[in-house]
Order: structure tokens, then sequence, then C-alpha cells
């Protein structure tokens, strides 16, 4: 009787699916939505994007499911990020990662989520990394995720609603790839955008920059302390006026196709049962 009652206890019965994301391109935001709808069509939104919703206390229960993703700068994940995944508390909370990459490799970044979640309260039940448009251009993985790959995270989503269904909290001993420790940030450092005859001061680089690193009143960036290399402001400037002179943006779109514009990449998926 003991036994039964402890198992009734730990088991997972999901009411409530979040998918929670920091995602200035939103790359990443199409892929969690779509592994969360895949696990249930009725979805809450936790969009980490924005400063103020960094700065927010969140908290999950056992019959909560959070999915939960990062772009991936330089084999981890944004340290924003990590600092607005430290406000969120889970307790016994079953939590799917996926991490996002422009085609090259995403290295630490699924083992970097998967340890830091673990240490908020979550069970880490499963995760992918998956492929979005490179943030330098729109050359490298461009469009992506396309209509192929968030059918692939649909049906990864439904397979993890599946395995759900008769699981318990002991279940679940998910390993994923990556090395402790986690290699080097890269160091940061902000790119200096020029701003062309184009620009008509419409200020959407501004709205969508997840760092206010650029003022609301100049489409200049203001504090280069602040920018950490999303092009964002650059991807949705309806103007294509932000310009970063020198050719470092070509340089480094050559470098990287070099690297990691051979083909088309496909997701990789991991169970923890």
């Amino acid at each position: 009787v003991w036994l039964e009652r402890r198992e009734r206890e730990f088991a997972m019965e999901i009411r409530t699916v979040t998918a929670g994301y920091f995602s200035p391109t939103d790359t990443t935001k199409k892929t969690v939505e779509a592994i969360a709808r895949g696990i249930r069509p009725v979805i809450q939104i936790l969009d980490l994007t924005p400063p103020a919703a960094r700065e927010n206390p969140y908290h999950f229960g056992p019959e909560d499911l959070l999915v939960i993703g990062a772009p991936v700068y330089g084999g981890r994940i944004p340290l924003v990020e990590e600092e607005a995944i430290r406000h969120i508390h889970g307790s016994c909370t079953p939590v799917v990662l996926a991490a996002v990459y422009g085609n090259r490799a995403y290295e630490d970044a699924l083992l970097e989520l998967r340890d830091l979640l673990s240490c908020q309260g979550f069970i880490p039940v499963a995760a992918g990394a998956f492929i979005g448009e490179h943030s330098f251009g729109n050359t490298i993985a461009a469009g992506r995720p396309d209509a192929e790959d968030l059918a692939k995270c649909a049906d990864f989503g439904r397979q993890i609603a599946f395995w759900l269904m008769d699981a318990t909290v002991g279940d679940f001993s998910l390993k994923v790839p990556g090395n402790y420790p986690y290699r080097s940030r890269d160091a940061q450092s902000g790119i200096a955008h020029e701003i062309s005859k184009d620009c008509i001061f419409c200020m959407p680089c501004a709205e969508v920059c997840p760092t206010g690193a650029i003022s609301s009143k100049s489409p200049a960036i203001k504090n280069m302390d602040l920018c950490i290399k999303c092009q964002a402001c650059a991807k949705k400037c309806p103007k294509s006026a932000r310009i970063v002179p020198g050719g470092f943006v070509e340089t480094m779109v050559e470098k990287l196709s070099a690297m990691c514009g051979e083909g088309r990449k496909e997701p990789q998926l991991f169970l923890g049962r």
C-alpha cells in the first residue's frame, strides 16, 4: 500500500505546458513553441527576451511542464538567459530543453541547460539541438527553422507527451552531449553599427534589443557593453539601415560559411527514458 501511494504521489500528471525562451531573432521562439504545442495544443508563454521579464521570479510545480530554449552563442547559452533561469524555480517539475544553433555546433549548451535547470528544481526529461538561421546575415541555415523543422519539433513534442503518460519522477535520467567545465565564454564586445541614410527612425531596433543597448530615442547603440551581438536590431530593421563598417559581418559570414555551411544539418534529439 505504501509503495502504491508513493507511485501515485510521484506520477507525472501534467496540467499546464509552458514555452519559455530567450529569442532575439525568433528562431528559438518558433522551435520551443512548436515542441510545446506538440505536447499540448494550448500552452502558456514565458518570453525571457525583454529585459524586464528576466527580473521576475517564476515558480512551477510538479504538475507543470516547462519547455525552455536558448540560442547558442559560442557553444554556450547566453549569459543573460543563464541569469534569468536562476529566477525560475521548479518543484520536481519536468522540463524539456532546446538549444538552437546556427549550423556550426552547440558544444556545451545542452549540458549547461540541463545542469542549470536541475539545480533549479526541475527534472530534465528530454532535450534537442535544433538549427536556426545564423544571427550574422541570412545565408547560413537560411530560413530555419523551416516547415520541415517545425514539423519535427511538433513530432518530438508528441513523442514526449506519449512517454509522460505513464511516467514517474524516477523514470528519467537524461544524458546529453557536452563537457564540464564548459568552454570559456567568448569575450563580449558589441557591434558598432552605423546608421545609413535609409534610416527613418521608426525605432523597432530599440524595441527588439534584448539588453537595452539601444536608446529608445535614437537608433545608435548607447552602451556597447550591453550589446551581445544577437543582430536582432539589424535583422528586424525594415529599411536594412544598420551597417557595420569595416567588413566585419562579411568577414564573419565568409569564415562561418567555410566552417558550417556544408549542408543541411538535422535536429539531434535525446530522451531521458
